[in-house]
C-alpha cells in the first residue's frame, strides 16, 4: 500500500491568518512536511512563503518584515481597524468598513479602495520569486472567476498573479485580470481550499479556518446591514458545508479580534499554537489510522 499523501489546507481571514504559522511551527516540531499545502487569500500568501523560507520561524521572520515596510502600510489597513466590529465575521467587516470610507458615487466608479499597484508593491516585499515546490511539497492557489463563480486553481506559472488573485477581498482590493479572467478573492468560493487539496492528491487534510462564525448585530434597521447580514449567514452555512470534508478541522478562536489587526501578529502565533495543541492528540490519532489502518484497527479492539 503506498503511503497516503499529507495535505494542509490554510483559509482566508487577514491578520488572523498569522495563526496558520503557528500550525505549520506544531507540524515543523512533529517532523511533519506536508506532500500539499493549499492556500486561499491570506492563507494563500502564508502558503507561498513557507514554500519560498522552507520553516515557519522563517516565514513568520519574512511576514513581520513585510507587515512593517512602508509599501504594506501604504494599503491602510491600520485605518479599518474599527473596535466595535471585533466579532463580526470577516466579510460583514469589509463590507462595514467599504460603506464607512466610500460614497455611493465612488464605489460605482472604481473596483476597490485600494489601487492594484500598491496591493503589488506590498506582496513583491516576500513573493521574490516563482516557487511552486520545495522539500517534496507542493503549493496550490485559489482563486475565484467573477463571471462564473467558478474556483480558479494555481499550481504553476507566475506566483505574483496568483497570490494577488487570492487575496483580491471584493469591494477593497480590485480584481485580478489573469489569461482573460477576472478573478477576485479566493474566500469566496472556497474560505479554506480543502476541495483544492482533495484534488492536487491528498488522501489526509489538514485543515485551518481563522474565519468567525455568524455573530448578532444590533443595527439591523437599514437595508445595507440586513443585505450584509444575509450574506454573511449564506456564506458561512456554506463554509461550514465545506469544511466537513476535512479529516481535522482546527479553528483557532479569535473573539472580538478584527481582520485588519495585523498589529497583532504575535497573539494570532500563540491562537495557532492553542489551536492545534487543542486538537493535537485527535490529528496524530487521525493521521496514524491512515497511515496504518491495520495496526490502527487491531489497536482499537485491544482498548
Amino acid at each position: 500500500m503506498s503511503r497516503p499523501r499529507f495535505g494542509l489546507a490554510l483559509g482566508g481571514g487577514g491578520a488572523r491568518g498569522f495563526a496558520h504559522i503557528g500550525v505549520l511551527q506544531r507540524l515543523d516540531e512533529l517532523g511533519i512536511r506536508p506532500d500539499y499545502i493549499t492556500g486561499s487569500s491570506m492563507g494563500a500568501l502564508v502558503a507561498s512563503v513557507y514554500i519560498k523560507m522552507g520553516s515557519a520561524a522563517a516565514t513568520w521572520t519574512e511576514l513581520e518584515a513585510m507587515i512593517r515596510s512602508d509599501a504594506f502600510r501604504k494599503l491602510g489597513m491600520h485605518l479599518i481597524n474599527v473596535k466595535a466590529r471585533g466579532g463580526e465575521s470577516f466579510w460583514h467587516q469589509v463590507s462595514s468598513a467599504i460603506q464607512d470610507r466610500i460614497v455611493i458615487n465612488l464605489a460605482h466608479s472604481k473596483p476597490g479602495l485600494v489601487r492594484a499597484e500598491r496591493v503589488e508593491d506590498a506582496i513583491k516585499f516576500v513573493i521574490t520569486e516563482d516557487k511552486w515546490f520545495d522539500s517534496g511539497t507542493e503549493l496550490g492557489i485559489v482563486s475565484t472567476d467573477l463571471y462564473s463563480g467558478e474556483d480558479v486553481y494555481f499550481t504553476e506559472g507566475p506566483l505574483l498573479p496568483a497570490v494577488m488573485a487570492s487575496i483580491a477581498i471584493p469591494g477593497f482590493l480590485p480584481p485580478v485580470y489573469h489569461e482573460g479572467k477576472t478573478l477576485v478573492d479566493g474566500g469566496v468560493s472556497q474560505q479554506v481550499p480543502i476541495r483544492m487539496a482533495r484534488e492536487m492528491g491528498a488522501d489526509f487534510v489538514l485543515a485551518v479556518d481563522v474565519g468567525q462564525d455568524i455573530a448578532p448585530i444590533t443595527d439591523m434597521d437599514n437595508a445595507m446591514a440586513i443585505m450584509s447580514q444575509s450574506e454573511n449567514i449564506r456564506s458561512c452555512h456554506y463554509r461550514d458545508m465545506l469544511n466537513r470534508e476535512a479529516d481535522v478541522l482546527l479553528l483557532p478562536e479569535m473573539p472580538g479580534v478584527h481582520w485588519s489587526a495585523y498589529d497583532q501578529s504575535d497573539t494570532f502565533v500563540d491562537l495557532g499554537l492553542a489551536a492545534f495543541d487543542e486538537r493535537r492528540v485527535t490529528f496524530e490519532q487521525a493521521w496514524y489510522q491512515r497511515r496504518h489502518p491495520v495496526w490502527a484497527r487491531i489497536k482499537s479492539l485491544f482498548e
